[in-house]
């Protein structure tokens, strides 16, 4: 009999401590964040590998892919609920009819930091923006990085040429079998040490171009939005960790982004945000791009797109 009285206190001061603290299913706690190797994924190894998610109750698993198609599809298609993504990434996963939301400003460029580039050949004569006019510059089509290309470029038309994959389009540069390419870090330092000209970058403008964003499947916002919340706060502490003492960091960011040996030791950390709604007129920014570009045929507002919890 006291064995079943001792059972019934346990479960007893269980639910209580549910009903004060606001349990969540072992289910709800299960996320599992689609990440592509990049500098703005750090916060989410940090906060896996220094144990920031399991003190905050919940199981994540980061999950590598190697190109955002593959990520996006998986997101699609329910193997990851959440990842990292760009502004014109979610904008458009909403035009094919699948409901993704911005819960969080990730990374952005700043005045120490570049995120792109525009870089040249070797042994091009490009050394301005203005030299780029009619040259063969290696993009991404329908991606942040031609919203970024046609950003920086400005009024300068330039004969973009389709390169999906980041390695390609860099190892094209530098054999110089295009004029110029479009490239994120860290392989855009890794192209200027190897010899590449650098002719324009997002840090070099006097506005911020160049944002990534965390984002959720709207069904798991819907089913779990303690879960969502218990996660920015975990991703927060984890950028507290790192801006604190951002060499600590460095080996797992080489590690985990594939920053080449030769640059590993000088390259530059990134400062993290922490997490905050991603603004409307940056938004506003990109869907009048992508409206000009012919890349939307949906009306999509800042409402439909960025979710901001209670």
């Amino acid at each position: 009999m006291r064995k079943y009285i001792a059972i019934a206190l346990i479960a007893l001061i269980v639910i209580a401590g549910c009903i004060s603290s606001g349990c969540i299913s072992q289910e709800e706690n299960k996320i599992k964040v689609g990440v592509m190797p990049d500098e703005a994924t750090l916060p989410y190894y940090v906060a896996e590998k220094e144990g920031i998610f399991t003190n905050y109750g919940l199981d994540v698993e980061v999950v590598p892919f190697l190109s955002a198609m593959e990520r996006d599809s998986a997101l699609m298609a329910g193997e990851i609920d959440a990842g990292e993504n760009d502004p014109v990434g979610v904008i458009l996963l909403q035009n094919a009819g699948y409901d993704a939301r911005v819960v969080g400003l990730e990374l952005q460029e700043t005045a120490e930091k570049m995120r792109f580039a525009i870089v040249a050949s070797p042994s091009s004569n490009i050394n301005s923006i203005e030299d780029l006019e009619g040259k063969k510059i290696a993009i991404s089509s329908n991606t942040i990085i031609e919203y970024l290309t046609d950003t920086l470029l400005g009024d300068v038309h330039a004969d973009k040429v389709e390169v999906k994959k980041v390695p390609i389009r860099m190892q094209m540069l530098l054999d110089n079998e295009v004029d110029a390419a479009t490239l994120p870090e860290p392989l855009a330092s890794y192209a200027i040490f190897k010899g590449a000209k650098l002719i324009i970058s997002d840090d070099m403008l006097t506005r911020s171009v160049s944002q990534t964003v965390i984002v959720f499947s709207a069904d798991f916002i819907k089913e779990n939005p303690e879960s969502v919340d218990k996660f920015l706060d975990a991703y927060g502490e984890a950028v507290e960790r790192i801006n604190s003492d951002p060499e600590s960091y460095r080996a797992l960011l080489v590690e985990k982004i594939r920053i080449p040996e030769e640059i590993a030791g000088s390259y530059k950390m990134a400062t993290y945000l922490q997490p905050q709604p991603y603004p409307r007129e940056k938004f506003e920014e990109v869907l009048n791009w992508m409206q000009n570009e012919d890349l939307v045929q949906r009306d999509i507002s800042y409402e439909d797109i960025v979710y901001e919890s209670a």
